[in-house]
């Protein structure tokens, strides 16, 4: 009983004694210091370890590490080396890394030796995410094995980098997710070779105006099992939304954003996947409310359309949300914070 009333007395800032006792964070348990270091950057993380011997035992608790994302630092090979040997933890999931090749100084840190450090310390890792990055000297052999989502942007890839692997000894890339932003190097070629390789459920092409109807044509035999696709200014007509509608028939998400040359009659290609669920036609003026009341009252799963962007004349909107009772349909406009919507 007495050591009851002790640990409450300490517990209002008070011991026994009468003496007043100021609360810190050393009183803390492990589990709730370790929640509130989650909250830290990496920096501010590393820095935390010099406070005493049980913050830096906490620190390198691999928890904490295994969402790392160092976009906001300048880095250079000897401090990235630095992070991988010493710092980042064998539970490492996801790491988001940003380069020099919009800034002045060119050299990049990025380096076959660092790539294959992190294929054998973490082989948890499966979203890595490369943004400004120059990799016309790394091999695609280089890419760890256990990559399940690789998302570029901004970066410089060579002609052949995804070409197939010639090293028996490495493992093959289970690469799942693919996301694409202003890569301008991305082509019909790299698509192929890509899509060839990999058992894709995601696809996001947004900027790789390299990519048309051909490359599209010929990666879609190899994406029968994917789920989500995005295409954002590529160079594609009516024959791909056509492509789209014949083979991808377990498609449960599709974006096509800043299209004005698609018209009605592609549109209409949609209507037979049964398996789409959200449907995004943001700022593609050139379809009709009664062509995409046709196509989507056909398909039973789609509970979400995207008309963001598109000024309809009349009551076309309103014609749209009325034929699709069960549908959330969205209809802003930039500037405007105001989102309509119909469940």
């Amino acid at each position: 009983m007495e050591m009851m009333k002790m640990s409450a007395a300490v517990h209002y800032g008070e011991t026994s004694s009468g003496v007043s006792v100021t609360p810190t964070l050393s009183w803390l348990p492990d589990c709730v210091l370790l929640e509130v270091l989650s909250f830290l950057s990496v920096r501010d993380l590393i820095r935390s370890c010099r406070v005493c011997k049980r913050w830096k035992r906490l620190v390198l608790d691999k928890s904490l590490w295994r969402y790392v994302d160092l976009t906001p630092y300048k880095l250079n090979s000897k401090i990235l080396w630095h992070l991988v040997r010493h710092w980042l933890g064998t539970g490492l999931q996801t790491l988001k890394l940003k380069g020099l090749l919009n800034s002045v100084k060119k050299q990049e840190f990025l380096t076959p030796a660092v790539l294959q450090v992190l294929e054998k310390r973490y082989p948890s890792l499966e979203h890595l995410d490369l943004q400004e990055i120059n990799l016309r000297s790394l091999n695609y052999d280089c890419i760890p094995s256990t990559l399940k989502t690789l998302v570029l942007s901004e970066c410089e890839i060579p002609l052949t980098w995804f070409k197939s692997s010639t090293n028996k000894t490495k493992g093959v890339l289970k690469l799942e997710n693919l996301i694409l932003n202003k890569v301008s190097s991305f082509s019909n070629h790299h698509l192929e070779t890509i899509c060839s390789q990999s058992s894709l459920k995601t696809l996001c092409l947004s900027g790789t105006y390299r990519v048309n109807d051909i490359g599209i044509q010929k990666a879609v035999p190899y994406l029968k099992g994917l789920e989500h696709l995005k295409l954002n200014e590529c160079n594609i007509t009516d024959i791909t939304l056509h492509l789209i509608g014949c083979h991808l028939k377990n498609l449960r998400t599709l974006a096509l954003v800043d299209f004005h040359y698609l018209t009605d009659a592609g549109l209409a290609c949609l209507s037979g996947v049964k398996t789409m669920e959200k449907l995004w036609l943001e700022c593609c003026f050139c379809f009709s409310s009664s062509s995409i009341i046709a196509v989507c009252v056909s398909l039973p799963a789609l509970n979400y359309l995207n008309l963001n962007g598109i000024f309809f004349e009349g009551q076309g909107i309103d014609e749209v949300r009325k034929s699709l009772p069960r549908c959330t349909v969205t209809n802003a406009f930039s500037g405007t914070d105001s989102v309509l919507k119909n469940k």
